[in-house]
């Protein structure tokens, strides 16, 4: 590959990552991985281990797909993803419960294949499949660091707001609200911050469309 098309590459890549991170944000447009934040995001810990596990299987998975996805048969290629998804989750699941915490492990052990099968298999086998590793890379990059964005603020919030703590260490809060907790909760902070994102993406829209008459 010669250089202007490592740059056309690299550029489309950016473009990936700033859309899954921000713009089109992979939760909050694109609407995966909500299961694990409507059930798990009850604590920053949480949050955190739960972004870890989707870049460990996520970055491994779409390098895969992208060197050897659009040499395998369309019918294949689910098969090969959850076959070397379930390898990775294997892993990361023994790594999590003997050397990190077994308590985190059993509150999480539910969710942590729910990555899989919503989150990772959408953006793996969809596109990294056809789509060039250094772009692949980039938009596992965006995808990852979107769901951790959404996923860690919702669990610091419920965590403060549940428990009055902060990664398991006190906070001054002069009032605590165990219900928020509750799935409904998630729902409901999920929604705001969609409409949040909705609106700044329609008020730059119209900045720079207003910037366009402007200069015409």
């Amino acid at each position: 590959m010669n250089k202007p098309q490592m740059r056309r590459e690299f550029w489309r890549g950016t473009t990936l990552f700033v859309e899954n991170a921000v713009t089109n944000n992979i939760v909050l447009i694109q609407a995966l991985g909500l299961c694990p934040i409507i059930g798990a995001s009850t604590t920053l810990q949480n949050g955190v281990v739960l972004t870890v596990c989707t870049a460990v299987v996520l970055l491994p998975l779409s390098l895969l797909m992208a060197f050897f996805g659009h040499r395998l048969p369309k019918w294949l290629r689910p098969a090969v993803y959850v076959m070397v998804a379930s390898l990775l989750l294997v892993g990361t699941s023994f790594v999590l419960s003997r050397h990190i915490s077994s308590p985190l492990y059993a509150e999480l052990h539910h969710f942590i294949p729910l990555i899989a099968v919503n989150m990772l298999y959408a953006r793996t086998v969809g596109f990294s499949s056809i789509a060039h590793p250094v772009s692949t890379v980039v938009d596992a990059l965006g995808s990852t660091v979107g769901f951790g964005a959404v996923i860690c603020a919702i669990s610091a919030l419920r965590e403060v707001l549940a428990f009055g703590t902060l990664w398991n260490q006190p906070v001054d809060t002069s009032v605590t609200l165990p219900q928020t907790t509750a799935p409904f909760t998630a729902f409901i902070l999920l929604g705001l911050m969609a409409a949040t994102l909705q609106w700044c993406r329609l008020r730059v829209s119209a900045f720079f469309h207003r910037k366009e008459e402007d200069e015409e």
